[in-house]
């Protein structure tokens, strides 16, 4: 998703959610093979509070500090940027969102398949009773709470529609990372809810240095190439600590501000301490 080229033979518009995503169906030309994908437009000069690339793609390299890929919550994204003709089936008159480039710059993530939206998104009874479902739903409480998402609102989650697998999925995280504006009126999970936690994220979240969370600060590095596309670049020196959308001439970088990675560390040293106490249990 992040390199190779596509061609986009399908597009629909998403009705849920007000940031414009929409479903498409890219086919590699290299690979000579199709995928579904949400892709979502990033807001003129690259983010916004309810549609930003990089809190996003933190929230999904976020789970990396302690998750394996079979149990992850949110599933890849990348920021892309697709050409303007071959952006036509989604916009007949395309025209870039970025100054000084010439194509259209935001996300693509894998289209789930095989789910469904949760009848509630937090089942209180099934953790108790289900460890499969209290192991997923203790993970995703973990990572809401390490990444202070603010928007659980139901159509922001998937789960499995198998039955004898529970896993939930996080679909939709650009309300993170302490976004002042956020969803109110519903019961968020960036406080811990569950009465304990799987002691295996645990363990690993214990062994989180500095440095892992520091290397949040710089997420992907974006150029322009000789005809304005913009394409991915070997990650460079942080461009500037204390803004998390850095975009220049010709050039996108997006990560963590100093201030969002310090939060982070906070309340993950905050959370150890209240397992050390034994206020919240691990299993």
């Amino acid at each position: 998703m992040a390199a190779s080229p596509f061609d986009i033979i399908a597009c629909e518009r998403l009705k849920q959610g007000v940031t414009g995503a929409e479903k498409l169906t890219l086919a590699f030309r290299d690979e000579r093979h199709t995928l579904d994908v949400k892709w979502k437009s990033a807001p003129k000069g690259g983010d916004g509070w309810n549609n930003s690339p990089r809190r996003e793609i933190g929230v999904y390299t976020a789970q990396k500090l302690f998750l394996d890929v079979e149990d992850y919550l949110v599933p890849p994204i990348v920021a892309r940027g697709i050409e303007l003709e071959a952006y036509r089936p989604v916009d007949p008159d395309p025209a870039p969102n970025l100054d000084a480039v010439r194509c259209v710059y935001g996300t693509l993530a894998e289209w789930l398949v095989n789910c469904r939206e949760p009848e509630r998104v937090f089942d209180r009874q099934r953790f108790a009773r289900d460890p499969g479902y209290a192991y997923h739903f203790g993970n995703l409480n973990l990572l809401h709470y390490l990444v202070d998402h603010r928007d659980a609102r139901k159509s922001n989650f998937l789960v499995s529609s198998d039955p004898q697998n529970p896993q939930i999925f996080s679909v939709d995280n650009g309300i993170s990372f302490g976004e002042r504006i956020f969803n109110f009126l519903v019961r968020n999970f960036n406080k811990i809810r569950v009465s304990s936690l799987p002691r295996r994220s645990i363990e690993r979240l214990s062994r989180v240095s500095g440095a892992d969370l520091d290397r949040l600060g710089v997420l992907a590095e974006l150029r322009a190439d000789g005809d304005g596309v913009l394409r991915h670049a070997p990650l460079g020196p942080n461009l500037d600590p204390a803004r998390g959308n850095r975009v220049g001439t010709g050039v996108v970088q997006i990560g963590l501000t100093s201030a969002e990675i310090t939060a982070m560390r906070q309340r993950l040293q905050t959370l150890m301490l209240r397992i050390e106490r034994g206020e919240i249990g691990t299993f």
